[in-house]
């Protein structure tokens, strides 16, 4: 007797065990979170190279002074580059590429056609971009992840770099980002053209 009630007593924890685990479903829980960069609507001066000033810079402006630019016989003015770097708050959580593109090429002066035969109407510019280790307020200067140059021979051409989150590089997040705008100031044999010269330099960030 007592075997037999040791058997039916076994049977009957292994039926309440096997209900209880019935009654016990697990459940899986999703949530997604979307990828989402930003650039800032405002930019600071920074630093500046070759004589350059945070008084040229406002608005989204940079202004060149005739005398860095050309002589009083419209000369080119060679030396050093001339440049400033700006800074703004942007944000980026995720992988993304950095996209810097020119519309005219480099500064060039207004007219649609070649300049007239001994004159030039064209100076050379060097764009850089890149996420900062620094604060906005901050004059260092310090990189994170990868830079963009673009360095532009003719009108709408572009740069583009993937700035991919790994175990050693991490989301950006809320952050400084730098942009530095160089007018390169190589000899220029023929006299440039009267006139106002431009550029517009666009700064693109796109989650993959």
């Amino acid at each position: 007797m007592k075997t037999i009630a040791s058997l039916a007593a076994a049977a009957a924890l292994l039926a309440c065990a096997g209900q209880a685990s019935a009654a016990d479903p697990s459940v899986t829980l999703l949530g997604m979170a979307e990828g989402s960069c930003s650039l800032p609507d405002t930019w600071v001066f920074v630093t500046q190279t070759g004589g350059a000033s945070a008084a040229q810079f406002s608005g989204m402006t940079w202004s060149i002074p005739t005398e860095a630019f050309a002589t009083s016989s419209s000369e080119a003015v060679a030396g050093d580059e001339y440049s400033i770097r700006l800074r703004g708050l942007a944000f980026c959580n995720t992988s993304h590429s950095v996209l810097l593109s020119s519309t005219r090429g480099g500064l060039k002066n207004g007219l649609s056609a070649p300049p007239p035969p001994g004159f030039a109407n064209r100076r050379a510019m060097r764009y850089e971009a890149q996420w900062s280790t620094e604060a906005v307020g901050s004059s260092s200067v310090g990189g994170l992840g990868p830079t963009v140059v673009l360095t532009p021979t003719g009108p709408a051409q572009a740069a583009i770099m993937d700035y991919i989150v790994s175990s050693s590089l991490p989301p950006p997040g809320v952050r400084g980002f730098d942009v530095q705008m160089s007018l390169q100031r190589d000899p220029i044999a023929e006299p440039l053209v009267a006139g106002a010269y431009s550029d517009t330099l666009t700064i693109t960030l796109s989650v993959d």
